[in-house]
């Protein structure tokens, strides 16, 4: 079976794109690195053999740019499996490419097997609590969840450039809003997170000096941000971001299903709440039972210390 990852180059070196290759690489069959870039790449060699198809307007595509520059690198005929990471490339053309190549699409995937002509991949259901499998023929676009595949190191190979032309514009006045309250929190490598149990917006704030000395970025739980505490671009969990941090920090949360969901992705978790029965304990590698405000004091001391 042909296999492809197609991804947009500001995601190159990030761990989600060489999740998908490596999964590319341990499924076999003929395989191949699809990536969109703005100008010519030669760097992309690094990640092994690479078709890359350039276009100036695919520093920031819309829709309509993304999608046919897509088409242009893929060519006439789609792999049977088509692996892009979950974000906001599969959020605008995903589910596209599928309709125009007759496949099914597939987002949150966290396994992926093949069976002869078939591909059977697995995905979180009623918010993380329980695994659906779905078996797709003629052919599938999954968007992969973020850290639930182990990344790649491809060898050197060569980049492959192609010039994708005109591109087509979208057919209506577009506007870029970007909240700048929060950090991107799907590069992150350390996250922390505060939730209701803080308290207050003082308590919240509390975490970001934490933050800072880790050089950490500032997330929250759904109901943080409903009380006005935090950006909605800081929310983790299935209404918000699906992150897979190296280091997740849970601070007050007490482990809703929908905010567990999100956070799924993240190698090493660390819960602090009060409430020993706390839901998130039971997702958390080290859990402590313990007062934020009685602990922090003697962390920043052995963190400045």
């Amino acid at each position: 079976m042909r296999i492809a990852v197609l991804a947009h180059l500001q995601d190159v070196g990030e761990a989600p794109v060489r999740e998908a290759m490596g999964l590319m690489a341990q499924l076999g069959g003929e395989a191949q690195t699809l990536l969109l870039a703005p100008a010519a790449q030669p760097a992309v060699a690094a990640m092994g053999e690479v078709r890359l198809g350039v276009h100036a307007a695919l520093a920031d595509p819309d829709p309509e740019m993304a999608y046919a520059a897509a088409l242009r690198l893929l060519g006439d005929q789609a792999p049977g499996l088509l692996l892009m990471p979950e974000g906001p490339l599969f959020e605008m053309i995903g589910a596209r490419l599928a309709g125009h190549f007759g496949m099914s699409a597939v987002r949150d995937v966290d396994a992926v097997e093949l069976a002869g002509e078939a591909v059977v991949l697995r995905k979180g259901a009623y918010g993380g609590k329980a695994y659906v499998r779905v078996r797709a023929t003629g052919g599938v676009v999954a968007a992969l969840r973020a850290g639930a595949f182990p990344a790649a190191e491809p060898p050197a190979g060569s980049a492959a450039e192609v010039q994708l032309g005109e591109l087509p514009e979208g057919g209506q006045e577009r506007k870029t809003v970007r909240d700048t309250a929060g950090d991107d929190l799907g590069r992150a490598k350390v996250i922390v997170s505060g939730g209701r149990g803080l308290g207050s917006a003082e308590g919240y704030e509390s975490l970001r000096p934490f933050a800072r000395m880790l050089g950490a970025s500032l997330g929250a739980s759904r109901a943080a941000v409903d009380e006005g505490w935090a950006s909605p671009a800081q929310q983790v969990g299935i209404t918000g971001r699906k992150v897979a941090p190296e280091l997740y920090l849970a601070i007050g949360i007490s482990g809703a299903s929908q905010h567990l969901s999100g956070m799924s992705g993240s190698r090493l978790v660390i819960a602090v709440n009060r409430d020993e029965h706390a839901p998130i304990f039971e997702a958390a590698d080290i859990g402590v039972v313990a007062d934020w405000y009685q602990l922090w004091p003697h962390l920043q001391k052995a963190l400045e210390g």
